[in-house]
């Protein structure tokens, strides 16, 4: 199997990818030796000036880094995982065409030119890499501290000034301008596009690379220098978009079918919902016809379509809401049946439905047992998922221009430094089918979790009922045999943590509710804590996300608030508000009646970020959500005292087993406790929210965003953004997620 190494870490590539690093026999190396400990190739110029190849990229939060990632750990916030470390500098990737006639030539020609790159990619499809990521090389001036280079072999000949030059097997490209000459050169092999493109998979994937490249407002790649600082850009460039005298890797590079290949598995549908194909309007039916929709390979790949292009991932996205909610039973977002909050959506299913992660994340915590140890109400089974999703710097956490610096010392912080900025969310996978875990499913997840149950950590004894509890200093498989929460984010073992991605699958769909009828469903849900209003600008997403009501005093779960009421009073005929403070104003045949037909409030909903106690969390006043449902005001009205307390106290057995939130269980996930409170996403408008972020906002930080605004002096991070945004925000543009 194919390897690469960043920061001393071995990163898996496909088998059939050959990789051949600096530590393999026969590799290209820009060090001068590898053990025991790294050291550098240097060059000398013709005035005698020594030259380092490769050197230790310098972080903001410390000064003390190694070649080889050594040290890197320190900036990472758990202080453990020196690659997640690296997040906080390399956020690009150059690519160059190498004008040799293969990789080990290129390697050659760079050592006599003095210079160097991380990665060649042989006619062939064969991967050389001569140096770890964590490392800075020598290829692309102000980028070099910042991105990885990729040499791809190509003679590189314009075939305008040569035109007949050697084919070699490859196909002519179409003419481009590039930096304002013309060219036109060979095409890539297709041995490199896949070498290329499972490449660009590890690195996006490990160091949170954005998988997009600098577009024009037709949606076409920029042919020039960038006309911003290169070294700001998040993503993939040209040579071309950082020196303006380049114009590698050439026309024959084929940037779409990149893009296109890196998305294709960056997300999932959870699962397929049923009726999906029948929500469709005419045209996408016609586009995507049912028989596409015949198996769940098959159906992936239509969502994978429709997700490369906006307009095509908003038509699906509302059919998939469509589907959800016009059969789902009641399992609405924000609001359930009952008039309570509802944190996520119920995709209703066939049996055997195997459910996928949103997006790729970490284990963090499981409840799985048999069937036969599921509670009377259906399953409390559930997989949650922690995502951290590196965003451009906030401008309003940037140090500000009048502030000094804090003197520096050995291991100070740089001064300059802008501080990191990730996104940290929740997906959580509610109602599970039953598992036997000594029999596991043949899934990803298990496949993982059977390796856990090796280590010598003992055995918890058994739970004693109630609301589900977590047993962190036990083997966490065998805390799941035992009926507890499995936690599953262990910050003194980050080799150990359990990543998942879009194909794995995490479990199959079960049943929830009173009247099952053998249906099977699945709650999807996607929440954070208040970290994330600290790391999202608000301001560049109103078309896909804004904040929403926040009912901190809600502890019997019902929805009060007036501004998310107010939407259903044209629909269904809601009282005034004086009235929603002190009761429910809506029953379930309303609430019914307003979700199951296709409203334009419903779109209003879907955006909304909603902060209220999780129906998950131990801080819900169970008794007092009991008396506030219909069945409960009809038990209080109608049944003698002693048997209202009995019939109470049985409902109030049923719910408990669902309730697995407590402070405990944040903590050792990393969730700020906020006495139960949460901050909740649609789960599908947060995944169009994704797409767009990473392919539009391109890793600008708003500050840059202003600029181009004009330079107004009247704008700010803090002031005027939404109205100075907000007609930029709402042009459509004629391609790929504009901004």
């Amino acid at each position: 199997m194919g390897r690469i190494i960043i920061a001393g870490k071995p990163r898996n590539l496909p088998p059939d990818i050959q990789v051949t690093t600096y530590l393999d026999p026969g590799g290209k190396s820009f060090y001068q030796q590898v053990e025991p400990t790294l050291t550098t190739r240097t060059a000398v110029d013709e005035d005698g000036v020594t030259w380092e190849l490769v050197k230790p990229r310098r972080c903001p939060a410390f000064r003390d880094a190694k070649l080889g990632g050594v040290g890197w750990e320190a900036a990472d916030p758990d202080h453990t995982d020196p690659v997640r470390g690296l997040w906080q500098v390399i956020h690009a990737v150059v690519l160059h065409h190498d004008a040799s006639p293969s990789s080990a030539s290129c390697f050659d020609t760079l050592i006599q030119r003095h210079y160097s790159t991380h990665f060649m990619v042989d006619h062939d499809g064969h991967i050389y890499q001569a140096a770890d990521v964590a490392d800075e090389t020598i290829h692309a001036t102000v980028m070099n501290q910042v991105a990885i280079g990729i040499d791809l072999n190509n003679p590189a000949d314009n075939l305008l000034d040569s035109p007949g030059a050697h084919a070699d097997g490859r196909d002519p490209s179409g003419e481009m301008e590039i930096n304002g000459g013309r060219y036109k050169s060979w095409r890539y092999r297709e041995e490199q596009y896949r070498s290329l493109i499972e490449l660009l998979r590890v690195l996006a994937a490990e160091l949170q690379i954005q998988p997009v490249f600098p577009v024009d407002e037709a949606g076409q790649i920029v042919n020039s220098v960038l006309d911003t600082d290169p070294k700001e850009f998040h993503g993939i460039v040209c040579h071309w978009h950082v020196q303006p005298e380049k114009w590698d890797p050439g026309p024959g590079l084929d940037w779409e079918r990149i893009l296109r290949e890196l998305r294709e598995e960056g997300t999932a549908l959870p699962v397929i919902p049923e009726g999906l194909f029948d929500a469709l309007d005419a045209g996408d039916r016609q586009q995507w016809p049912k028989a596409s929709w015949a198996t769940r390979d098959s159906a992936d790949k239509v969502v994978a379509r429709a997700f490369k292009d906006e307009t095509t991932a908003a038509r699906l996205s509302h059919a998939v809401c469509r589907a959800a909610e016009a059969n789902s039973g009641g399992g609405w977002y924000p609001m359930g049946a009952n008039q309570t909050w509802h944190g996520g959506l119920h995709f209703p299913v066939a049996r055997g439905t195997v459910v996928r992660p949103l997006l790729k994340g970490e284990l963090v915590a499981a409840h799985l047992v048999p069937a036969d140890r599921l509670p009377e109400l259906g399953s409390n089974n559930f997989v949650l998922l922690r995502h951290r999703i590196p965003l451009p710097p906030r401008a309003s956490i940037a140090r500000p221009a009048d502030v000094p610096p804090e003197p520096a010392g050995a291991g100070a912080a740089d001064a300059t430094a802008t501080p990191a900025n990730v996104l940290t969310v929740f997906s959580l996978y509610m109602h599970l089918d039953g598992v036997d875990l000594n029999h596991p499913p043949d899934l990803r997840l298990f496949e993982r979790l059977m390796g856990h149950e090796a280590s010598a950590d003992p055995e918890p004894p058994p739970p004693e009922g109630g609301p589900l509890t977590c047993a962190p200093k036990f083997n966490q498989v065998k805390a799941l045999r035992q009926g507890y929460v499995g936690i599953f984010s262990e910050k003194d073992r980050p080799a150990s943590a359990i990543e998942l991605d879009p194909r794995d699958g995490l479990g199959f769909a079960g049943e929830w509710g009173e009247a099952r009828d053998d249906r099977r469903m699945v709650h999807v849900e996607v929440f954070a804590d208040a970290s994330c209003l600290d790391a999202m600008e608000l301001g560049l997403y109103g078309r896909y996300l804004q904040p929403g009501p926040e009912e901190p005093e809600s502890t019997d779960l019902v929805v009060r608030s007036w501004a998310l009421l107010s939407l259903f009073k044209d629909a269904v005929g809601a009282p005034p508000k004086s009235a929603i403070r002190t009761a429910k104003v809506l029953d379930e045949p309303a609430i019914r009646g307003f979700f199951e037909a296709d409203r334009e409030e419903q779109e209003t909903l879907r955006r909304m970020i909603v902060r209220h106690v999780s129906e998950w969390s131990d801080r819900v006043d169970w008794v007092a959500t009991l008396l506030a449902s219909q069945e409960g005001q009809r038990w209080a009205e109608h049944l003698p005292p002693a048997s209202a307390r009995w019939v109470f106290g049985n409902e109030l057995a049923r719910f408990l087993p669902f309730v697995w939130l407590t402070e405990k269980v944040a903590r050792q996930i990393d969730l700020r406790w906020d006495n139960g409170l949460v901050y909740t996403f649609h789960p599908v408008q947060f995944l169009l929210w994704w797409l767009y972020r990473r392919s539009a906002v391109r890793g600008k930080t708003l500050d840059a965003l202003l600029s181009e605004l004009g330079g107004r002096k009247d704008l700010s991070s803090t002031r005027g953004v939404s109205e100075a945004l907000s007609d930029l925000l709402e042009t459509p543009g004629p391609r790929d997620w504009q901004l």
